[in-house]
């Protein structure tokens, strides 16, 4: 089983770098030389969450950081993260967060400057 757990920290890994391209469980298994099958078994095993999520859930952290930390547009910030459709990226987004991503921004811009 710990030959696994290398192939999910492979696939991590390769999801940290490589965020902003287009992922997707047949390319990351050809990656670690695994069905996509087994990779999506395994990597939930180990992770609590599927593959897809997974990567939606960094992709959001990461933009997250994005609006917090830059002046970027929006669209600029939807690329940045993988995402093609910005449109498609604030319904993520609102789905996520709760807010969309210019709310999100301007509140915590807020929240940081009064405390």
């Amino acid at each position: 089983m710990s030959s696994s757990r290398n192939e999910v920290a492979a696939v991590k890994n390769y999801i940290y770098q490589h965020y902003e391209e287009d992922l997707n469980l047949e390319m990351l298994a050809e990656k670690v030389y695994l069905s996509s099958g087994y990779l999506s078994f395994i990597f939930k095993k180990e992770t609590g969450m599927n593959l897809n999520r997974y990567i939606r859930v960094f992709r959001m952290e990461k933009a997250k950081e994005l609006l917090c930390s830059t002046n970027m547009k929006v669209a600029q910030v939807s690329e940045r993260v993988g995402f093609a459709n910005v449109s498609y990226f604030c319904r993520s987004f609102r789905e996520y967060y709760g807010s969309s991503p210019e709310s999100y921004r301007k509140g915590t811009g807020e929240d940081e400057q009064t405390s």
